[in-house]
């Protein structure tokens, strides 16, 4: 493994810490969406062990320890959302959906998002034809799919038609796709 302490490596090092904004967590630390959580675990200590701030911290260069800090952070704060299956299931679907942009980091409204995700999955329904119909619907709600969200609860109050609360949200969700329009 590389010694990023060595200068050859610092323009690498400023320059991470200017582009990683744009960049999911996928990406900082260097894994497909696919990864299995040996393989996130893995590239976060690797990358965690080469770029602690405390190995940088002799260096006079106040603007590589800064660069070396935010690069740390955003590491850290990737593997805590990815290692975590419910956040990283909306992690996932946020950055997969139109809005990518925006959803890059995992902040307080997107741990929300989480909670009520795994809230809503435990009480909407059960029906077993419904419930994969409605699981899939979140994610579109999640991406900001409104149409596709729609007819996946359609279907889904097809399949548990006397479920009030299945039919509330087809509806809830009825009225923000047509906003939409």
């Amino acid at each position: 493994m590389a010694d990023y302490t060595e200068p050859q490596f610092w323009p690498v090092l400023k320059q991470l810490a200017q582009n990683i904004d744009g960049m999911d967590y996928y990406q900082i630390l260097n894994l497909a969406q696919d990864a299995t959580p040996a393989d996130i675990k893995g590239s976060y200590y690797g990358q965690s062990r080469s770029l602690h701030p405390d190995k940088f911290y002799h260096l006079d260069d106040g603007s590589l320890k800064d660069a070396v800090h935010k690069i740390y952070k955003r590491v850290t704060e990737a593997y805590n959302v990815l290692r975590d299956d419910r956040k990283r299931k909306v992690y996932t679907a946020n950055i997969n959906g139109p809005s990518r942009a925006t959803k890059l980091r995992f902040d307080e409204a997107t741990q929300e998002q989480a909670k009520e995700q795994e809230k809503q999955e435990k009480e909407v329904t059960t029906n077993p034809k419904a419930k994969p119909l409605y699981l899939k619907a979140v994610q579109q709600m999640n991406a900001g799919n409104w149409e596709g969200a729609f007819k996946d609860l359609q279907t889904a109050v097809m399949f548990d038609g006397g479920n009030e609360k299945l039919k509330a949200l087809k509806d809830e969700v009825d009225k923000r796709r047509k906003e939409k329009k």
